[in-house]
């Protein structure tokens, strides 16, 4: 049997990487893999994985590296200087960890670790597997991890663009792509009903628009609020509802969430909005919605994508990272370059005024989770890479 440390830094949020990797765990069952979660605190994704009783270890952060990217960048020259100091300590703290539990395989969910986790692994020997999520790229950062890893996984075929591969040793054999998957069972299992409508208190005839995505600046939220006003500049938005599901997941998000506020007030569309916060129950919410909207900047394979398409919901969304994997224009949704709010405004528009086209693109959205991107093939595809690369 293999023994494998999850390594997972997001342990304080429960978005697409954190919900995909529970998912794996959930359902992995081989019995030549030991899992065990490893994460450096106790919050929301943590809570997720006592609910389901699975195995699982706290490294604590020091507290100059328990922060965001963005917060860490924040801070004035002694801040930065902490964490500088703290993340050598910190290693420190994995290498003892790693070698006192003897895994054979170190599998890193995000950048963060595997700059701790897998440098901890490589100075003791254990092979590094790297499964990138994000199409983020973060330069330097992105080429030493992809130097620290012994096999990089990516979520989509165009997230290996991020990378350079000319300064990436042995990159030839490096990247493997493996689609995350739906549980088309416990989607079915999932009972539509009007919750929301009467929630909110609206009519059956309203159109729901969603966004189902954390509050920041590459989600594009403002963008959608540029679209709508747009939209009732020209023909109108009275029968339409716009959804705003999911919360900042950092203190530095906050001033982007008010701005979108302002907006929204400053365009009289107080009526149109609402924020709903961070919902457990989003395929249930998602089988209420007519159309998905996520015009982000930067994507992996976005889970709520891939969720909302196998409730039957057809979406409006950027052609960014593996987006146009998924969607494939007019057919199960729209695709739209990033930052082009006409043609957001645009797409929204020639989705929402025909109910047959909603309805056939949402039959075919559910094909194309069928088709591609099911559970089953998400967990031995991972199951086979992870016994592989073990030593």
């Amino acid at each position: 049997m293999k023994k494998v440390a999850v390594c997972e830094s997001g342990y304080n949020m429960f978005y697409g990487a954190q919900q995909s990797l529970y998912n794996f765990l959930i359902n992995s069952k081989n019995p030549d893999l030991h899992l065990k979660v490893v994460t450096p605190g106790e919050g929301l994704f943590t809570e997720q994985l006592n609910e389901a009783k699975i195995l699982r270890d706290v490294v604590t952060y020091p507290k100059a590296l328990d922060k965001s990217g963005s917060d860490i960048k924040s801070k004035g020259l002694v801040g930065k200087i902490k964490s500088i100091i703290s993340l050598p300590l910190y290693i420190i703290k994995y290498y003892k960890y790693f070698k006192r539990e003897d895994y054979n395989l170190i599998y890193c969910n995000d950048i963060r670790s595997i700059l701790t986790c897998g440098v901890a692994a490589k100075m003791l020997g254990i092979p590094v597997l790297w499964y990138v999520r994000i199409d983020k790229n973060l330069g330097i950062f992105n080429q030493i991890a992809a130097n620290i890893a012994d096999q990089i996984i990516v979520i989509a075929d165009n997230v290996k663009d991020i990378f350079n591969t000319k300064y990436i040793i042995n990159s030839s054999n490096k990247f493997k792509t493996i689609y995350t998957g739906i549980d088309m069972e416990m989607v079915d299992s999932v009972i539509k009903d009007d919750s929301i409508r009467r929630e909110l208190n609206l009519d059956s005839n309203i159109k729901l628009v969603g966004i189902v995505a954390s509050v920041q600046p590459r989600k594009g939220q403002r963008d959608l609020v540029q679209a709508v006003i747009e939209m009732q500049k020209n023909k109108g938005i009275s029968n339409h509802r716009f959804l705003i599901i999911g919360d900042t997941l950092n203190p530095s998000d906050n001033k982007y969430l008010e701005e979108i506020k302002s907006m929204i007030k400053d365009n009289n569309l107080e009526d149109y909005f609402f924020f709903l916060g961070w919902r457990k129950n989003v395929l249930n919410i998602m089988k209420q919605l007519d159309l998905l909207v996520l015009p982000s900047y930067s994507e992996g394979l976005p889970r709520t994508i891939l969720e909302s398409l196998a409730c039957g919901c057809p979406a409006v969304a950027t052609d960014v990272a593996g987006t146009g994997e998924i969607i494939e224009d007019g057919v199960n949704g729209k695709l739209i370059p990033p930052g082009n709010i006409t043609k957001l405004s645009n797409a929204l528009e020639y989705m929402l005024v025909d109910e047959n086209r909603l309805k056939e693109m949402g039959n075919q959205g559910i094909k194309t989770i069928k088709n591609k991107f099911l559970m089953e093939k998400y967990i031995h595809n991972l199951e086979e890479v992870m016994i592989n690369k073990a030593k």
